[in-house]
């Protein structure tokens, strides 16, 4: 009975709102009662706001069903990417960049699905790996490369490859270059 009753207070003092006027003017609602000696007015409250979240879809990867005219018989379509490919730096393309920094765009059809990554190669080795498009490798040795895309679920399985692309790295050389000697006064 007292925690009905404690029940029944807290929600009725929930739906207490008073209206003060600050020094400024300011029209003030709050739910604090005023201090003594503060002129307010209760407002009347038929119902407190409420929120009702709305459900929230699994997070779990299912595939894409294709609607097959209303045969409820027809087995699910499996996903697939259409497209995928290096679409920077281009195929035998010359990239100047003394640091070594290369930048890959990939391009992706359709757009990479959640849980899914894109895994850059360079010379057949993995290098990166991660939800993107675009990937910067730093420090790239000078020469002539070859790099390609995979996409992998998030299990590691390989969903799909892309051709792959050879690009050349120029970097000037680092050796230093020789002291030629000043010629000597020659006096007569």
């Amino acid at each position: 009975m007292i925690c009905a009753f404690c029940i029944s207070f807290s929600a009725q003092a929930a739906t207490r709102i008073y209206k003060t006027v600050d020094a400024q003017g300011n029209v003030v609602f709050t739910d604090v009662p005023p201090k003594e000696g503060e002129e307010s007015q209760q407002v009347a409250v038929e119902t407190p706001n409420t929120f009702e979240p709305a459900a929230v879809a699994p997070q779990g990867r299912e595939p894409w069903n294709v609607d097959d005219a209303g045969n409820d018989t027809a087995e699910p379509e499996t996903f697939s990417y259409t497209s995928v490919a290096i679409v920077s730096p281009t195929n035998d393309e010359a990239v100047r960049e003394n640091a070594g920094n290369v930048t890959f765009d990939v391009s992706l059809e359709p757009e990479l699905r959640t849980g899914d990554k894109v895994r850059l190669l360079l010379d057949g080795m993995p290098e990166q790996e991660g939800p993107q498009t675009s990937f910067m490798l730093t420090n790239v040795d000078r020469g002539t490369h070859s790099a390609t895309v995979e996409v992998v679920d998030d299990a590691g399985k390989v969903l799909t490859v892309s051709d792959p692309i050879t690009f050349h790295l120029l970097r000037v050389a680092a050796a230093p270059r020789p002291v030629q000697p000043l010629p000597r006064n020659q006096s007569n």
